[in-house]
C-alpha cells in the first residue's frame, strides 16, 4: 500500500525529503532512484514532485545541504572546543572536512550527470554555467570556520595570519581528497597532513 504522507508545511516537507535523500546520495551517488528516496522518507513517490519540480532540483537541494549544512560552523566550534591543542584541532578538522568531501563529491557527480542528461539546458540558460552560488558560499564559510575555530585561538603560535593558515589547510585537504587525484593506498594520513601544515605555519621556538 502506498504510504500517505503526514501533513507538513511545504518547507518542512522539503527538508524531510532532502534529509532522507542526502545519505542515499552520499552512499550510492547517481544510482539513487526517487522510489528509494520516497521509501526512505516514508512518502509516496509522487509527493517528491509536489515539492521539487524535477530530480535535478532535488539534487541541488541535497548538494546544498551536504556541502553547507545548517549549523556547520557551530558544530565545528563545539567539536574543537574540548581538544587540548592546535595539532589535535587540525587533525580532527582534516578528518571532518575529508569525510564531508567524500559525501559532497558523490552528490555533485550525481548532479552533474543529471544536468548532462537534461540536454541543452545550459545552452538555453536554464542551468547557469559554473558552480552554483551555494558552493562558493560554503567554501567561504568553511574558510571562516577554519580561521575562527582552528587557528585564531592559537594566533600567537603562528608565523602567518590565521586566514592564511586556514587557506593552506583547506587547499591541502581539498586537493588531496579530490576523487581521482591519488589511489587510496597513496593518500596521506591526517597526521601527515597536519605535520605539513604545522611545520609550515607554526613559529619556530628555537629561532
Amino acid at each position: 500500500m502506498t504510504p500517505r504522507a503526514t501533513p507538513m508545511s511545504p518547507d518542512d516537507r522539503r527538508a524531510a525529503i532532502v534529509s532522507a535523500a542526502a545519505p542515499l546520495y552520499a552512499e550510492q551517488g547517481g544510482r539513487v532512484t526517487t522510489k528509494q528516496i520516497a521509501e526512505a522518507a516514508g512518502i509516496a513517490e509522487g509527493t517528491i514532485f509536489r515539492v521539487f519540480t524535477d530530480k535535478r532540483a532535488l539534487l541541488m537541494a541535497v548538494a546544498e545541504q551536504t556541502i553547507n549544512p545548517p549549523g556547520g560552523s557551530e558544530q565545528m566550534a563545539a567539536a574543537l572546543a574540548a581538544l587540548p591543542d592546535l595539532r589535535a584541532k587540525v587533525e580532527a578538522t582534516i578528518r571532518q572536512v575529508a569525510a564531508r568531501m567524500e559525501s559532497v563529491m558523490q552528490v555533485m557527480v550525481a548532479l552533474r550527470s543529471e544536468v548532462l542528461a537534461s540536454g541543452s539546458l545550459i545552452e538555453k540558460g536554464a542551468v547557469p554555467p559554473g558552480p552554483p552560488p551555494f558552493v562558493q558560499e560554503a567554501n567561504q564559510r568553511l574558510l571562516d570556520s577554519l580561521r575562527d575555530h582552528v587557528f585564531a585561538p592559537h594566533a600567537d603560535d603562528l608565523r602567518v595570519p590565521p586566514a592564511e593558515a586556514a587557506l593552506l589547510l583547506r587547499s591541502l585537504v581539498f586537493g588531496h581528497w579530490h576523487p581521482g587525484m591519488h589511489p587510496a593506498e597513496r593518500k596521506l594520513s591526517p597526521e601527515q597532513i597536519a605535520d605539513a601544515i604545522l611545520l609550515g605555519v607554526t613559529e619556530r621556538k628555537d629561532a
